[in-house]
């Protein structure tokens, strides 16, 4: 496939109506957007492998193709959009790894008897894309580290989103020392049976997954978040949703709640605005 194809691919399947990077790749350094969709499309689909099928075999083998496809650059349009890009010059095949090793914890669904194990689980799951992410305009160890505790945080919040999905198809998440806590089962969140401690239980997630989010970003230097603005406004559309859940804990018994349309267009912009005059700012 010609390298143009291969972006206009990732185009038509990434950039849409609806998708987070629809919104926030205009954000982008126009000369890293290219290489951002490249880079975000291998990610979305290696991470996509779990949910694709049943058995966890196949999903393994799935993701070792994947692996020795990045190696041996095959005719994939994602990996030839990913080096068409030149994405492939600043993250070469062998920085995935950590990534496919990250997917590869969520083929069997996990069970966690402390919080702290969903949290390092979150952070090991999605630190590797963060860290991919930042490191296409260089590395930058305090950066990758403050963007992958963030990552971590927010796919706790999307964890929460997905709770009632989750457990009514036997993946259960929460932290037996919450379940406890709060005298909740799977069984009984997949039959939406305790509103109350149910919608306690989610403010309860969100708003710590939210408060380490914004413990993180408050390390991140001010030209580091510009310079990783992409990134930072992906998070931040996570972080939105995390506030819708404590507006309405309840909404996850009826739907998948997103962060689109106009609210989440204004919420960005305002947010660029903040990150731009943070950086401004601090080369005065």
């Amino acid at each position: 496939m010609p390298p143009d194809s291969a972006l206009d691919w990732c185009r038509t399947r990434y950039r849409v109506p609806g998708h987070p990077l629809a919104l926030t790749l205009p954000y982008a350094a126009p000369d890293q957007r290219d290489a951002l969709l490249a880079l975000n499309a291998v990610i979305a689909e290696i991470a996509a492998i779990p949910g694709q099928v049943s058995e966890p075999e196949v999903a393994r083998r799935k993701l070792e193709w994947w692996r020795q496809a990045l190696q041996q650059g095959e005719a994939h349009p994602a990996i030839q959009a990913w080096q068409a890009s030149g994405a492939a010059e600043s993250l070469p095949a062998e920085q995935f790894e950590t990534l496919i090793e990250a997917v590869a914890r969520e083929i069997e669904p996990p069970r966690f008897e402390q919080t702290g194990e969903l949290e390092q689980h979150a952070r090991a799951v999605a630190g590797p894309a963060a860290v991919l992410e930042a490191r296409l305009p260089g590395q930058d160890a305090t950066a990758e580290q403050a963007l992958a505790e963030m990552a971590g945080a927010m796919y706790r919040v999307r964890i929460v989103r997905d709770l009632v999905l989750d457990a009514r198809q036997d993946r259960w998440l929460v932290p037996l020392e919450l379940q406890a806590e709060y005298q909740l089962t799977r069984q009984q969140v997949a039959a939406g049976e305790p509103e109350l401690r149910l919608a306690a239980l989610v403010r309860h997630m969100a708003a710590d997954a939210m408060a380490a989010h914004d413990r993180a970003m408050a390390t991140l230097p001010p030209d580091a978040a510009w310079r990783h603005r992409h990134l930072v406004l992906r998070l931040h559309l996570d972080r939105a949703l995390g506030r819708a859940l404590l507006r309405r804990p309840l909404r996850i018994r009826q739907e998948r709640i997103t962060t689109t349309g106009l609210p989440a267009l204004f919420s960005l912009w305002r947010r660029a605005r903040q990150l731009r005059r943070g950086f401004l700012s601090s080369r005065t």
